[in-house]
């Protein structure tokens, strides 16, 4: 459709005007004494806020709006905030939902108030109900969701407080989605919050870094240079894996594709094979859990683990299994792995981590039948010295290592080379040439939206006067 002198598509246009309608009349106002509600809780509650930024966020957000969105960079605890508004609502219920399994996971990791349940958007609009009334329903990663599914999560979902989360500058929505990104120029400010305190990681270096590549200011490339952080694609990428190291690539297939990098540093890896089907498996392997309901909600998908042991029980027999030990970073007890498969050898609270054990049988037994993702006979996770930057989205590590090759070099957008380099906590490595590195830092820009506002606004303004005329007729 042309309007306004733009082509666009018609119907994302339309869906991001009922979004931003719908948002526009839950900001016309806000809660009734919220304010002080939430400094009287404040004040006489055990529940501590140990954050000035995130304690008069909280205390206003919903003051004189019904909505409130928060923007944040990557590891500024935007999830800790969610879970700050959670425990003010302890004894109300609460809907959180999310694009994915993996971001449905971690939040109901980081949330742990009472009267909460969550769910991916897309189980929502298949199961949720309508007549389930919620005083707060929270919507996370807002900039994974497209404008199709919040028309219809807002159609459905019954609620009296929202709150949307999100960072615009991280990977985008598979599906059209933009009515995140554009939302801040049609609330009002006393909707609109924005966090900025790191806490991801302390290294000044890195957080220099971040900020100039997320305004993807002139000076992002000196920065990169002068820290050292670009360095040639060559075999030394491949020499070994320091402990709570990752390496992110773009790409599967190629010599420095990700299942490439896998085989080369488990052949790195001076531990012994053990051999199972087709594949093979080391002591100090690194995993990624897959999505499986085998372990839920103990172990979910996209969950970091270390192969701690390996042995294969009972060769050559009708039972014969080979048998895990992998140690997860999270604290569970024997409570948490009642009714589910698994056992508990170690758990350290100290340093949040449990080592378990579970065993992939060689066959099904008797009464397993179909070709689910919870067979006992299907190995839940993955070999991941390397893994791809959408799988690591919502992961953090102590050091990172970033693979770009001439061949993915188009596929980096300014939204994926953010997310990769924010994974990192303390050291980050980008192993490309200087021609790739002087393509991708010359091209990637944050999205231009001032188009999409005033597309938006034009049309806005136009209908209201068209409501307005059939009003007084």
């Amino acid at each position: 459709m042309f309007e306004h002198n733009q082509v666009f598509i018609n119907d994302y246009k339309l869906d991001t005007c009922k979004v931003i309608e719908k948002l526009q009349e839950l900001a016309e106002s806000g809660i009734e004494n919220y304010s002080d509600d939430v400094e009287f809780w404040l004040l006489f509650d055990d529940y501590e806020i140990d954050c000035d930024e995130k304690k008069a966020i909280i205390t206003r957000i919903f003051s004189e709006s019904k909505v409130g969105v928060i923007y944040g960079s990557a590891g500024v605890g935007k999830s800790t905030l969610i879970n700050h508004v959670s425990h003010y609502l302890n004894e109300e219920s609460k809907l959180y939902l999310t694009q994915t399994n993996p971001a449905k996971e971690n939040l109901m990791r980081k949330i742990d108030a009472e009267n909460t349940t969550f769910s991916t958007i897309e189980s929502f609009k298949r199961q949720g109900s309508a007549f389930v009334k919620y005083k707060l329903l929270v919507i996370d990663e807002c900039s994974t969701v497209s404008n199709k599914d919040m028309v219809e999560v807002l159609q459905k979902a019954n609620f009296e407080m929202l709150l949307l989360v999100g960072d615009t500058y991280q990977i985008d929505a598979i599906q059209f989605g933009n009515w995140f990104s554009v939302l801040k120029a049609f609330l009002p400010e006393s909707a609109v919050f924005e966090l900025t305190q790191p806490h991801r990681t302390k290294d000044e270096r890195l957080l220099e870094l971040w900020d100039k590549v997320r305004q993807m200011d002139d000076t992002a490339k000196e920065v990169i240079e002068r820290e050292s952080y670009s360095l040639k694609v060559d075999e030394s990428l491949l020499s070994s894996l320091e402990p709570g190291e990752a390496i992110l690539c773009l790409n599967y297939d190629g010599l420095y594709g990700i299942n490439n990098i896998n085989r080369f540093l488990q052949e790195s890896n001076p531990n012994p094979a053990v051999q199972w089907d087709v594949q093979q498996y080391k002591v100090g392997d690194p995993i990624l859990f897959l999505d499986s309901d085998r372990f839920f909600p103990v172990i979910h998908n996209n969950m970091k683990g270390l192969i701690k042991g390996i042995e294969i029980l009972d060769p050559g027999t009708h039972d014969e299994r080979i048998q895990f030990d992998v140690e997860i970073p999270k604290v569970i007890d024997e409570s948490d792995i009642r009714h589910i498969n698994l056992q508990l050898l170690e758990c350290s609270e100290n340093e949040e981590k449990s080592l378990i054990r579970f065993c992939v049988h060689k066959l099904k037994s008797a009464d397993e039948d179909g070709d689910d993702n919870s067979s006992n006979t299907v190995v839940p996770f993955q070999i991941a010295y390397a893994v791809s930057i959408h799988k690591a989205q919502g992961l953090e590590y102590d050091s990172v290592k970033i693979v770009i090759t001439d061949e993915v070099e188009e596929l980096v957008t300014h939204n994926i080379f953010y997310t990769a380099i924010t994974r990192a906590r303390e050291k980050l490595k980008i192993y490309w040439t200087p021609e790739v590195e002087e393509k991708v830092i010359n091209r990637i820009k944050p999205r231009d939206i001032s188009k999409d506002v005033e597309l938006l606004k034009n049309y806005l303004t136009d209908k209201q006067q068209e409501d307005s005329l059939d009003f007084l007729l």
